[in-house]
This record gives C-alpha cells, sequence and structure tokens, in this order.
C-alpha cells in the first residue's frame, strides 16, 4: 500500500470512528447537543469533497463495513455514507 493510499485510509477510518462515537455516547459522557454538532460538522466538512473523493470514501467505509464484527458498528458503518449527506453522485 502507497504511503498516501495508507494515510486517506486512515484518516477515513478516524472520521468514521469519531463519528461513531459521537452517535454512540451516552449522556453522561457527552452533551447530546455538543454530539449533535459534531456529527453536523463532519457532514459539513465532508460535503466539500469531489464526486470522486466522495466515491472513494464511500468505498473504504464500505469495505470497512464488510470486515466489522461489531453488529453495531457495521450497521453504522453501512448508513453513515447517506447519513453523513455522501451520495455517489457528488454535492
Amino acid at each position: 500500500m502507497q504511503r498516501e493510499e495508507a494515510l486517506i485510509r486512515t484518516l477515513a477510518e478516524l472520521v468514521v470512528d469519531l463519528a461513531w462515537f459521537f452517535e454512540s455516547c451516552d449522556d453522561s459522557t457527552l452533551d447530546p447537543h455538543d454530539a449533535v454538532k459534531q456529527l453536523e460538522w463532519i457532514a459539513y466538512k465532508l460535503d466539500a469533497l469531489s464526486a470522486e473523493d466522495r466515491l472513494s470514501l464511500i468505498a473504504l467505509i464500505r469495505e470497512r463495513a464488510e470486515a466489522e464484527a461489531n453488529p453495531a458498528f457495521r450497521e453504522f458503518m453501512e448508513g453513515f455514507p447517506e447519513a453523513a449527506g455522501l451520495n455517489e453522485e457528488g454535492g
């Protein structure tokens, strides 16, 4: 795997992991309004991606979801692209 590809894969995983944290943490860990704000911020930043980058990110998320053992996290990842406003056609 090339260095740039490894970096992109790692960053994509971090985005999904952070989104999962904001989505799944309980109210005693993080204020629900703050969690929603952070999820909206993630979607806002992803909205700036080109159509090609959106497709790449969706593919990485789907690939990871297929290999995920945790059913709740897998379900989250399967729905993440749509929930984050990523569509295959681009912005």
